[in-house]
């Protein structure tokens, strides 16, 4: 994590009057921990919501269970309806969800293995999505693999977010 870039991203959006908010699931808090180790991240950070199980995400973001059962809590349709949800519990200028695959378990197939993870990023009405396969090393503990694809999780949403606003901010 570089937070000397973190920081000037949120400097940049607290210059704006910007806020923003955070859904997670395999990422389980991390995103919203590195956010608020930045000095002056309580300006621009409106809160998270940790919703790891199927059920979570039902009554708190208002997922539609039949999204769930037909595409799976890993998957680009439930990150996006996080999202959406996440906007009306926490009214955001940014809102971010994420969702994907750090261990076996899960609903990994050859198509979704293992380090897929599924953003949805709301700015400004727009919705950007993005599906990513992070490698990760196989001969590691489990714990340490999760980790390590976590990590590389929360490293790339930054770099997205910093794209989506920077590209708004040339407009």
């Amino acid at each position: 994590m570089d937070y000397k870039k973190l920081e000037s991203f949120l400097n940049k959006l607290k210059a704006d009057g910007l806020t923003l908010a955070f859904a997670e699931s395999m990422t389980a808090g991390m995103l919203v921990n590195e956010f608020s180790k930045i000095n002056g991240a309580s300006e621009v950070l409106k809160g998270s919501l940790v919703t790891y199980h199927p059920e979570l995400k039902i009554q708190l973001l208002d997922v539609d269970p039949v999204i769930i059962d037909k595409y799976t809590p890993e998957s680009k349709e439930v990150t996006t309806e996080m999202v959406k949800g996440l906007l009306k519990v926490i009214p955001s200028d940014i809102a971010v969800a994420v969702t994907g695959l750090a261990s076996e378990g899960g609903s990994e197939s050859p198509e979704k293995p293992v380090g897929t993870v599924f953003i949805s990023i709301l700015y400004k009405n727009s919705l950007h999505e993005f599906r990513h396969v992070f490698e990760y090393d196989d001969k590691k503990e489990k714990a340490e693999k999760e980790n390590e694809i976590m990590r590389k999780t929360v490293d790339y949403v930054f770099e997205k977010l910093k794209v989506i606003y920077e590209g708004d901010e040339k407009t």
